[in-house]
């Protein structure tokens, strides 16, 4: 399925929306990744910017960040 919807993306120039919570698979096929916690978005950035600024390895972990409301904190924090 993967291979199909890269090849439909290539040939036709189309968007892709993919909603996931398997963030390997979101790492490795998008450009653009929004973040939602509670029915809201809280962080949007490509993959390698939202690595960057919560300073994890993977998409993985940054999603358990921001399951377990930590970059919430730290703003709260920093805003303090």
């Amino acid at each position: 399925m993967r291979s199909y919807l890269l090849a439909y993306q290539r040939e036709r120039g189309a968007t892709l929306l993919i909603a996931s919570h398997n963030m390997a698979e979101v790492e490795r096929l998008c450009d653009h990744v929004l973040m939602m916690r509670e029915g809201r978005i809280v962080d949007r950035d490509s993959p390698q910017g939202l690595l960057a600024r919560y300073g994890r390895r993977t998409l993985e972990e940054v999603f358990l960040d921001i399951a377990r409301g930590h970059r919430e904190s730290a703003d709260q924090t920093a805003a303090q």
